[in-house]
């Protein structure tokens, strides 16, 4: 991300004339610096230029710029935010599309809009969030980072920033673990932070908690003297987050409301008295529920961290093993059945059980696989493609990948049955099926021309 440092060279544009209508998103705007970057935009119902506004650039890792700016809509709406959603910013690949992205996007934000330059902010998930703390330690310029489901490299743990950051993670997110070593390290370090969890898989935070970020970060902004401090929303923040506490105590998430108790305390400090918070997260400290459910807690994550290191093994033998390592005996290597057992337990067991699958599913249904296909190397694709179907049986992707990698390998009625789960899970590109050359061996069939002319749910 070296050539970001570009962004702070970035020549002043015209105005381009008058800005895009107010309270609504503006899809498709193309960057002035270079018009093949497009983005989505919402300016508040308020908006002019005779006041300076925070803005939100959004960075979603496939570029889906109208799903990731919904998110923060409503927030950016009652807080005054203005926000840019790239269409451009992409994860697991090179690092180019994004350097480019952000060089676009980074004089739009300063130089179209009436922007407060102290207070830009960037938002990412996965590999999005990643590139928003990269433009943060490189411009040294963001005001904070909102993260979703996201992670560092391990050269970023010797890098220490100083911006706020807030994080979410799913509860089923196989980047769940990496958040909460981040946000561990940010406490170290006495960045201010905050880290919430929601139930789900790996995507972007729900819209709500997507609202309580930007709130989060306007609090900050009045404790770094970035805006005054408006008493009124620090007592209604207060009052939210203090009901959410209780309601975890009520519901017997002992554990769960004494962490909110110690976040509401690194909140509102130096805003208001947080003695009482203080106050709440000893005292459910010291319940003995509290004190089951943090060693159970421990015991569990002990055990994702043994597994996932087994999980390694497992998949660095499955590319060794010659001749390739046949499905069976690689489900029985990941020990797949006791997963399966754990993620289907009550309380944190499932937890931990799921996220486990959800991890395994996405390194052997997409990372593994992708590179195994990419080279021919169908039959180790087919093992590890097995694997995560029944991992993650939902996802039509892998079904029909595994159809693909079969089909390759002459496994016509094998084929065909991945491909019916295929479409079954949710698979609607009829036109792509019957053109994919990985699925040649199937044309002829009457299940696969059953198929390409099935019309679409």
């Amino acid at each position: 991300m070296v050539a970001l440092v570009t962004l702070l060279a970035a020549a002043a544009m015209a105005s381009g004339g008058p800005p895009p209508a107010t309270g609504r998103l503006v899809e498709g705007l193309r960057c002035e610096s270079d018009p093949s970057q497009t983005y989505t935009l919402y300016l508040p119902s308020g908006y002019s230029s005779s006041r300076r506004w925070p803005a939100l650039l959004v960075l979603d890792p496939r570029g889906r710029s109208v799903v990731a700016a919904s998110l923060f809509r409503e927030a950016a709406e009652a807080h005054g935010w203005i926000l840019l959603s790239s269409n451009d910013t992409r994860s697991d690949g090179p690092a180019e599309p994004n350097v480019k992205a952000l060089q676009a996007l980074w004089p739009e934000v300063h130089e179209r809009y009436a922007t407060d330059p102290r207070r830009v902010y960037a938002a990412g998930f996965s590999g999005g969030g990643m590139v928003a703390w990269d433009l943060g330690r490189v411009t040294g310029r963001l005001a904070g980072v909102i993260a979703s489901g996201s992670r560092w490299e391990d050269e970023h743990f010797g890098r220490r920033i100083a911006f706020p950051s807030f994080g979410a993670a799913g509860d089923a997110d196989f980047n769940y673990a990496p958040m909460r070593a981040v946000h561990a390290r940010l406490r170290e370090w006495g960045t201010p932070e905050r880290f919430e969890v929601f139930e789900g898989p790996h995507r972007w935070m729900p819209a709500a908690l997507a609202g309580d970020a930007i709130a989060w970060m306007e609090l900050q902004a009045m404790k770094a003297g970035l805006r005054p401090t408006d008493q009124a929303l620090v007592a209604a923040r207060l009052a939210e987050d203090t009901r959410r506490a209780q309601g975890l105590e009520a519901d017997g998430r002992f554990l769960a409301a004494e962490r909110r108790f110690e976040a509401i305390a690194a909140t509102f400090d130096g805003l208001l008295d947080v003695s009482e918070a203080r106050k709440e997260a000893a005292r459910l400290a010291g319940l003995p529920s509290t004190k089951a459910a943090r060693k159970e807690e421990e015991r569990w994550d002990r055990y994702e961290r043994a597994t996932l290191r087994r999980l390694q093994e497992a998949y660095r033998a499955l590319l060794a093993s010659d001749p390739p390592q046949p499905g069976p005996a690689f489900r029985s290597e990941v020990r797949l059945g006791e997963l399966a057992r754990h993620g289907a337990a009550p309380s944190y067991e499932g937890v931990v059980g799921r996220r486990l699958l959800a991890t395994l599913a996405t390194q052997t249904g997409y990372y593994i696989a992708r590179d195994l296909l990419a080279r021919g190397d169908h039959a180790r694709a087919q093992s590890a493609l097995a694997v995560a179907t029944e991992a993650a049986p939902g996802q039509p992707a892998l079904w029909y990948n595994l159809a693909c990698a079969r089909a390759r390998l002459g496994a016509r009625k094998p084929a065909l049955d991945a491909l019916e789960r295929a479409v079954a899970a949710g698979y609607s590109d009829r036109e792509h099926m019957a053109k994919d050359g990985d699925l040649a061996s199937l044309r002829g069939e009457a299940r696969f021309e059953a198929l390409v002319r099935a019309p679409s749910p």
